[in-house]
């Protein structure tokens, strides 16, 4: 894990793998770990060079280095210059899509491909009350709620799945979402974002974009990725049929369209885009 100094503030960051860059814009709440986790379970890290930082007010990132999506979006950017990259792909899932429309929208030669999986691109409301005022907030209990759902999954993936491999992607992402302290300020933050997120930036992204969403999604609405599909001009959504927040990174048609996704942009020449 490194702490890269940008023009913005500080940005948290932890890399892995190598190939064309991955800026993985994690969950609400989450963390640069929560972004290796879900880089793992999509099968990233064998794949390409995964970029995951803790979005600001999460973890090692103050939330004075960007509070709106937009200055979260530019944070973003000054971590690839630092970083001496180009462009990237860029993944923003549940919460971190309203940082990955802005920086698609805002800083389209920075953006090799889009990926919104499960994400935020328009108002919504996040309940976060009981995770920043009710025994949840406890270090304790939030342990004690990991080991619940790990005993009974089901709490996750509903009793539709009993796929050991959806059980154990949607835990691997449960678990960072855990302790709450050192992601309290980011959980508020976004919370506040959310319910003011301007849904007329999707129009404004010119790069491909894959949008993954699960039909069962009780956390972010399936009709958000059907109105961003119709949005953004070069979008494709791809559907899980019967998949909730927690089971649709599991899916493996779902992963392989990604990966189908990923090696085009790869390919595709700057002026391609």
């Amino acid at each position: 894990m490194s702490l890269v100094t940008t023009s913005d503030g500080p940005v948290e960051l932890l890399e892995s793998g190598r190939g064309t860059p991955v800026l993985i814009l994690h969950g609400t709440p989450g963390g640069s770990d929560q972004a290796l986790a879900a880089a793992h379970v999509l099968g990233l890290t064998a794949t390409a060079r995964v970029l995951a930082p803790s979005r600001p007010g999460y973890l090692g990132t103050p939330l004075s280095t960007g509070r709106t999506p937009a200055e979260q979006a530019d944070a973003m950017v000054a971590v690839l210059d630092e970083l001496g990259v180009e462009s990237a792909a860029v993944l923003g899932a549940s919460g971190g899509g309203m940082a990955a429309v802005a920086l698609a929208a805002r800083h389209p030669a920075r953006v090799r491909g889009l990926v919104l999986w499960s994400a935020v691109t328009a108002p919504m409301r996040i309940p976060v009350g009981p995770l920043l005022h009710g025994p949840l907030a406890w270090e304790s209990t939030g342990a004690a709620m990991v080991r619940l759902v790990r005993r009974f999954p089901r709490l996750l993936v509903g009793r539709a799945t009993h796929d050991p491999r959806s059980v154990e992607a949607a835990m691997a992402i449960a678990e960072t979402v855990f302790p709450i302290g050192p992601r309290r300020d980011g959980l508020s933050n976004d919370s506040r974002q959310a319910r003011a997120f301007d849904p007329r930036l999707a129009a404004r992204i010119t790069a491909p974009t894959l949008i993954v969403h699960g039909t069962k999604d009780r956390n972010v609405a399936y009709t958000q990725a059907t109105r961003a599909a119709q949005s953004i001009p070069h979008a494709e959504l791809f559907t899980v049929h019967g998949a909730n927040h927690w089971t649709t990174m599991a899916d493996q048609d779902a992963q392989d369209a990604l990966h189908r996704f990923l090696a085009t942009v790869a390919a595709a020449e700057p002026h391609d885009r």
